[in-house]
């Protein structure tokens, strides 16, 4: 029911930003600043959604050349969560307030993967591989969009107790990850922003037309980790620990008729020979009448904890798993099915 009610606070929030209104006065400060803090805090989160995904309960599945050979396929679904605040502070600039309310709940970004595990040879590893794939999507009944999601990733894992405790297993593991997505939604009205330029001299209105907004955001994620976990009759439960070192891409891309307007009301026709609109709306890249985007990168390390237990039903394996980042305090749940021999 939580998972559920989620997904629908997330359908809401882009049912409200579609439904914008005509407003003035706004800076267009608040827009970049707006957009800037959801896009760090998705940059953030980013690395974490992306180990959704071959979190299996068994530290170590076995040895391919044995009898039975030791491998694994199925399938994985969940999300992990930003802060709300940052998707408080987005509305606001576009008129819709707290929609969200002051809450700590996370807003979840939903993933999905294919998965595929198979044990080592004369070694005691095991690999596996991930792939999630959603072309563009549009929710029915709502004006939102989903953009190309992808997610692949690959984990080698070594055995740390291969035959001492045969009830027991630890490995230790590196992993790589890359995720790729955004959201979309579009205005039926027209929006307006009003800056001036540098010396404040001069002062203007950009107004955009039937606006598109689209959030996209990317990923790539290097990992090393270390697993335990124990098998106890039909039941295995499980820990883990990551640590995390990302880079990633998050920003929003505007795809409009813009028309920008002197104090006096008059329209600027040619944006080229505008230098003090260039200037004040430096850092915005391929910014021209049909639209304008901003990207921002974020670097650096994440740490998080996963763990949960699994239902082992003959050669049908349920994995239910919790995770946390520590690093922006951010949460998730995964549920996964898969054969395993």
């Amino acid at each position: 029911m939580k998972k559920t009610g989620k997904i629908v606070s997330l359908c809401v929030v882009f049912f409200i930003l579609a439904t914008g209104q005509v407003f003035s006065d706004t800076p267009i400060d608040d827009l970049h600043s707006a957009v800037n803090s959801f896009s760090n805090k998705i940059a953030e989160s980013l690395p974490f959604n992306s180990t959704v995904g071959l979190n299996w309960s068994d530290a170590y599945i076995g040895q391919f050349l044995g009898i039975p050979p030791r491998f694994g396929i199925g399938v994985t679904t969940g999300f992990t969560t930003i802060p709300i605040s940052s998707m408080n502070n987005l509305l606001n600039v576009f008129g819709a307030g707290n929609a969200m309310g002051n809450t700590n709940m996370g807003l979840p970004l939903l993933s999905y993967t294919l998965e595929a595990r198979i044990g080592g040879f004369i070694l005691p590893f095991d690999f596996g591989v991930k792939f999630g794939y959603l072309p563009d999507l549009s929710i029915p009944f709502m004006n939102v969009g989903m953009e190309e999601y992808t997610l692949v990733g690959a984990d080698l894992r070594y055995s740390l107790l291969p035959k001492i405790i045969p009830i027991f297993k630890a490995s230790v593991g590196i992993g790589i990850n890359h995720l790729r997505g955004g959201i979309s939604t579009s205005f039926p009205l027209g929006t307006e922003f009003d800056f001036s330029d540098p010396t404040d001299t001069h002062h203007y209105k950009l107004i955009m037309t039937d606006p598109t907004l689209t959030l996209p955001w990317s990923t790539t994620s290097y990992e090393l980790k270390a697993q335990a976990s124990a098998s106890l009759l039909i039941f295995t439960p499980y820990a883990g620990l990551g640590i995390i070192y990302a880079k990633s891409n998050a920003g929003y891309r505007i795809k409009t008729e813009v028309t920008i307007k002197d104090e006096n009301g008059i329209e600027i026709t040619d944006l080229d020979e505008l230098d003090d609109v260039r200037d004040y709306l430096i850092g915005l890249k391929n910014f021209s009448p049909n639209g304008f985007e901003r990207m921002i990168e974020n670097t650096g390390f994440n740490v998080r904890a996963y763990g949960g237990v699994s239902l082992n039903l003959a050669v049908i394996k349920f994995d239910l798993t919790g995770l946390y980042n520590f690093t922006t305090q951010s949460y998730g749940l995964t549920f996964g099915a898969r054969f395993q021999l």
